[in-house]
């Protein structure tokens, strides 16, 4: 009897958890960032009252990042399809250097992207390291090679998330970015919007 009582308020203690356990305020500081157009932006700031998913890529990655992109284009149809308003998408490059916003508006182009309320961005390295500490991204640089016309080409090894951050610029939660359950992030959003 004793077992059960503690699972029981176990399960009531549990069933009375926030939707989100995630918590944390990115707000206090706002950084110029670059998008694929060439504006500045400051950011987070510029989306103050919005939902916001976030993502960590560089262009030249070959696998990872595109399925990222990928599947943030398709919670961006279903926000369309289920006339969710009031969400943003950001794409953040860790690889400024090559990552210009010429590059950047190329790689949206080649992806077919929809620019209504999804950027991507670079800026100075300083901004995006502190941006990347704030969400808790790392990105590791791998050696550098060459080719015969004297590009560098290098590869980072990274963390694949999405961020979800509510209209208090709180980050609310966190998924997997290359692997996603969509049902999953549009009820966490639609509970955002309530």
């Amino acid at each position: 009897m004793k077992y059960f009582a503690i699972a029981l308020i176990s399960l009531f203690l549990y069933s009375c958890q926030s939707k989100f356990p995630e918590k944390e305020f990115i707000g206090n500081s706002s950084h110029r960032l670059v998008n694929q157009d060439s504006v500045m932006v400051d950011f987070p700031k510029k989306y103050g009252g919005k939902i916001l998913l976030v993502s960590f890529i560089f262009t030249n990655c070959p696998d990872i990042c595109p399925l990222t992109t990928h599947n943030l284009q398709r919670i961006q149809q279903k926000v369309k399809k289920e006339k969710i308003d009031n969400v943003s998408f950001a794409a953040i490059s860790f690889d400024p250097e090559r990552d210009t916003p010429s590059v950047l508006k190329n790689f949206t182009e080649v992806r077919n992207l929809d620019l209504s309320n999804y950027s991507l961005f670079s800026g100075k390295r300083e901004d995006i390291k502190l941006l990347m500490e704030k969400f808790h991204i790392v990105a590791i640089r791998g050696d550098t090679t060459f080719t015969d016309d004297g590009d560098p080409v290098y590869f980072f090894t990274h963390t694949d998330r999405i961020a979800l951050v509510d209209q208090d610029m709180n980050i609310r939660k966190s998924y997997k970015g290359s692997e996603i359950n969509l049902e999953e992030i549009i009820n966490d959003i639609k509970n955002l919007g309530d």
